[in-house]
């Protein structure tokens, strides 16, 4: 009776590490193919960086991989997907279809503004500099989807950056915007490490909407847990939920 009880509840135990950490695996697969397609870029003209996280104002964003070029500043959200997806640029919620299978997820390119958003705050010297959304998804996706935003599998790329050919950025500008990021990058894990220390972090409970952290807020009515990829992702909850 004992040995069966525990057999059970290893593979309940094992049923989800499987379902929290197969997205996480997947997201990856999905960056390392994107990294792998844009060393194909010329080194002189683009330089890319890949997993860089800010932190503005208390709340952590997550970016793909960043370009800074010639010709501006390329943000890149990687989807490794499988299936139907559907959606149009301003909708809040995007549909995965599988067969019968449907799910909402937080519409990427949204997702994108807000790592803009935290890029700008960054380079907020840089008045008038171009950014160029990007979201990407592997060939296990179908794209069913209508937008502004250039919405592409990974194969178009590295031709979709280089349509956008007019030059914009100097050499030294370039070097002073990536010195920026990576200051701006160690920064926000020194400040990572400052929440930690004060539990402000839920690293176990993760954002139904973007996959995120929730994070511990202070509101009007009291404390709440936020998505830490706010603005991007705007989910909240109450904290005894």
């Amino acid at each position: 009776m004992n040995s069966n009880f525990f057999i059970v509840l290893l593979l309940a135990l094992f049923i989800l590490l499987i379902k929290y950490y197969t997205p996480k695996i997947k997201g990856l697969i999905g960056e390392n193919k994107v990294s792998k397609a844009l060393k194909r870029l010329n080194k002189e003209k683009y330089i890319v960086l890949n997993n860089i996280e800010l932190n503005i104002k208390g709340s952590t964003s997550q970016i793909d991989h960043i370009i800074v070029s010639d010709y501006g500043i390329f943000v890149i959200e990687t989807k490794n997907y499988k299936g139907w997806i559907l959606g149009y640029e301003n909708d809040k919620f995007w549909t995965q279809a599988i067969y019968k299978y449907r799910r909402k997820f937080y519409n990427p390119v949204l997702q994108n503004q807000g790592h803009i958003y935290a890029l700008k705050h960054v380079l907020r010297n840089y008045k008038y500099l171009r950014y160029y959304s990007i979201v990407t998804f592997t060939k296990r996706a179908t794209l069913k989807t209508k937008t502004y935003t250039d919405v592409v599998y990974i194969n178009r790329l590295v031709k979709t950056i280089k349509k956008y050919d007019s030059f914009y950025i100097n050499e030294r500008t370039k070097n002073e915007i990536v010195a920026l990021i990576l200051t701006a990058k160690t920064n926000g894990r020194n400040k990572d490490k400052k929440l930690q220390t004060n539990s402000k972090i839920n690293k176990n409970i993760v954002c139904p909407n973007c996959g995120g952290n929730l994070i511990e807020r202070s509101g009007k009515y009291g404390s709440f847990l936020g998505c830490s990829n706010y603005p991007g992702c705007k989910y909240t909850r109450n904290k005894k939920q």
